[in-house]
């Protein structure tokens, strides 16, 4: 009996405790990310270009929201300081006649993959854009807090910012 319980242990811990898988994995035609389990897609309002993540015990109207989309530019990965003064001259743009407040912040993903952070907090209402740099692509995910727990949601987006791997 104890080498029964011996082997389903090893067995257990060197399947990578599946048991307490806490993530799902989202393919997509740009790279492959994953979610934490108490996140689900909202497919109401994904498409084949832009996925939406709400929290599971979320039923606010609106609920706080990750979406995740991929686009192309005109920068190497090596230009990517010119990608970020584009991304930034484009916010300051569209936050122009607003109260609204941009913060910037540059870091390398999990990955490897650099990424540049923007956050508009326009007082009421907050977004968080992380963009994951590729050459002459990006991915953006980005998160939107309209109510209750702005930590929970910046975690979310964060790990699947950290999970991306591109295609």
């Amino acid at each position: 009996m104890k080498k029964i319980l011996i082997l389903f242990l090893t067995i257990f811990l060197f399947s990578g405790c599946s048991l307490f898988k806490t993530t799902n994995g989202i393919p997509t035609s740009f790279g492959r990310y994953e979610i934490p389990n108490t996140w689900e897609m909202n497919r109401t309002h994904s498409t084949r270009n832009k996925y939406f993540f709400t929290h599971k015990r979320d039923r606010n109207n609106p609920p706080n929201n990750i979406s995740v989309e991929s686009g192309s530019n005109k920068y190497k990965t090596s230009d990517h300081m010119m990608f970020r003064q584009a991304i930034l001259r484009q916010l300051v743009m569209q936050m122009k006649g607003t109260d609204a407040t941009i913060n910037g912040d540059g870091w390398t993903t999990e990955k490897g993959y650099i990424c540049y952070t923007f956050t508009i907090d326009e007082g009421k209402y907050k977004t968080v854009q992380h963009y994951i740099v590729g050459d002459y692509k990006y991915v953006l995910v980005h998160e939107t807090v309209w109510n209750g727990n702005e930590e929970d949601v910046h975690n979310a987006a964060k790990y699947i910012v950290n999970s991306f791997t591109w295609k």
